[in-house]
């Protein structure tokens, strides 16, 4: 009896991920400068999350090796480790890139540290190679919708990247949030401007196909 009932679960608990399996799907969206719409999901594949990367933050023509280490973010010239965020960081995605415009490129480090009381807050930060060391060159604000997912591209055409993130639907929530809206900001010189937002879902896996196209997984 004990295995008949043993056997009843397995299945039911299979039945369960069949069911998520199938109402998770991809959607894609396009944009202009002003605006963002839906568009048939491309056949091809998409960018994984970011876990490792080559950008030549110094300048020198020799890219550095960018590294996601769970929650920790690493920078190596050749073998030879030169930064390493705070280990109050809980970095959660980073994008390469020129995410201010300035025509060096950088790294965007989406992460959550303690605020003076603790509380976990979100921020966009930006890591970049300048008076011969890496450091954080822009560090921002504690954001109302806290950031999950982020990338850099240049979503409209015009020679300049835009930030991509997947953040918190409702102000105050945390690292689980189920609910997350995608955003498109654009940068004004000394931080960002939000562009365009989506309506509310279960976005994850943010990504981006040929030409630019923003990819992520809504589940139902």
């Amino acid at each position: 009896m004990r295995r008949l009932f043993l056997a009843a679960l397995l299945a039911l608990a299979a039945l369960g991920m069949t069911i998520l399996a199938r109402t998770a799907r991809q959607v894609s969206f396009a944009c202009d400068r002003q605006t963002c719409w839906a568009v048939e999901p491309p056949a091809d594949g998409v960018d994984a999350p970011f876990t490792a990367g080559a950008i030549d933050l110094t300048g020198d023509g020799v890219p550095e090796t960018i590294l996601r280490e769970g929650e920790t973010l690493r920078v190596l010239q050749g073998d030879v480790e030169i930064w390493r965020s705070d280990p109050a960081w809980r970095v959660v995605d980073a994008a390469l890139g020129d995410p201010n415009d300035d025509g060096r490129y950088e790294i965007l480090a989406a992460l959550w540290k303690p605020d003076d009381a603790g509380v976990l807050t979100s921020h966009p930060f930006i890591i970049g190679h300048r008076g011969g060391a890496v450091k954080v060159i822009w560090g921002g604000s504690a954001v109302t919708y806290g950031i999950h997912e982020t990338a850099l591209a240049d979503v409209d055409g015009d020679g300049v990247e835009e930030l991509l993130v997947l953040e918190s639907a409702r102000p105050g929530d945390g690292l689980d949030a189920a609910q997350r809206t995608l955003s498109v900001w654009d940068w004004h010189g000394w931080g960002f401007n939000l562009r365009w937002r989506s309506e509310a879902g279960r976005y994850r896996n943010l990504g981006l196909a040929e030409g630019d196209i923003i990819v992520v997984t809504v589940e139902k």
